[in-house]
């Protein structure tokens, strides 16, 4: 996590003082690097070049088109939308083909790996059956995770890259945790789990943009929820851009404010009104993961760093399955005096 950062600092400050970026490009970028590095001992070559990777072209497209005819009559995707429908079967389709080659190079190297997730679904046996994982499941398996672990993270960073530039006086104090628990620069792993300041700051982030904006809950019997009866097998779906901002978060629930996540603050019923990473059996597994990894990569952006707002643009939001800024640009410029 700390390697691919360093990447997209170095990937930011070659290209010159004052230079614009565009975040939620870099952001997806960036996660594609940590969870390919991670999860798979793949290198995307994400800031080998201007161009992001082909598997995120693909991926990025057909999340678009997921989202978009979700909403559309199948004969209108048969019909006035058939290129994009065509065009969508062949990005999934180069996707898993580029999924199997991760999975081939990997078979071919026929030598223990690092123990990371790809080398365990390859080497594990179920111990009921004494099978191994297709080749057709593991696939999947790492597409879910890609999409999982990538888009996600990628829209947390860039929603808080945007709150940063937009609150300077949240910045200072990172900075201030930063040089009170890792005086000497060098992030390790202990250090994160003490950035509890930064890590409020990615909470508020969560509350106001979570990414996965909703989840659906079925009615296990009949029930009544508030004043809304639910016979049995029902569905409702939670929408948590509206729950995040219930009144029992104060009478600003739209202002961005980390210290609304100090403990003395939160609402006591804070499990029932805050659900970034769903809920239950279903939630996020990588939850943790995912924490480390926007905490990580905040606090090095932060420390090396000035983030400054282009001032007539407005947060608008794209929605491809998950959301993200749209059309956020940043400019960037080197401290002279980096703190991690």
């Amino acid at each position: 996590m700390v390697g691919m950062t360093e990447q997209l600092l170095s990937s930011w400050t070659a290209r010159g003082p004052g230079a614009w970026i565009d975040v939620p490009s870099d952001m997806n970028k960036l996660a594609l690097g940590v969870i390919g590095e991670v999860a798979f001992g793949y290198d995307f070559g994400s800031f080998d070049d201007a161009a992001p990777h082909e598997l995120v072209v693909r991926i990025s497209r057909a999340l678009k088109y997921i989202n978009r005819a979700a909403y559309s009559h199948p004969a209108l995707e048969a019909t006035m939308f058939r290129r994009d429908r065509n065009q969508h079967r062949d990005d999934i389709e180069v996707a898993q083909r580029l999924v199997d080659d991760i999975v081939a190079t990997r078979r071919e190297r026929d030598a223990p790996g690092s123990g990371d997730l790809l080398d365990l679904m390859l080497s594990t046996v179920d111990p009921a059956t004494g099978e191994r994982l297709s080749d057709q499941n593991i696939r999947n398996q790492i597409l879910t995770f890609l999409v999982a672990g990538q888009e996600t993270s990628a829209g947390v960073m860039a929603f808080a890259l945007h709150f940063l530039s937009t609150h300077p006086h949240v910045v200072e104090r990172i900075r201030a945790e930063l040089s009170a628990v890792c005086p000497d620069g060098d992030l390790q792993f202990d250090h994160v789990g003490k950035l509890r300041y930064l890590r409020r700051v990615v909470d508020e982030t969560l509350r106001l943009w979570p990414v996965a904006p909703g989840y659906y809950r079925k009615a296990r019997r009949d029930t009544m929820v508030g004043e809304h009866p639910f016979e049995k097998g029902e569905w409702v779906f939670v929408v948590l851009l509206q729950l995040h901002r219930d009144a029992a978060w104060g009478a600003d629930p739209e202002r961005f404010d980390p210290n609304r996540f100090e403990r003395s603050r939160v609402p006591v019923n804070l499990a029932d009104l805050y659900k970034p990473f769903g809920t239950g059996v279903r939630g996020c597994i990588g939850r943790q993961f995912a924490y480390h990894e926007v905490l990580v990569a905040l606090a090095l952006i932060v420390g090396r760093v000035d983030l400054i707002e282009d001032t007539d643009y407005t947060l608008k939001v794209d929605e491809t399955v998950t959301l993200k800024p749209r059309d956020l640009s940043l400019q960037i410029r080197e401290r002279s005096d980096p703190v991690s």
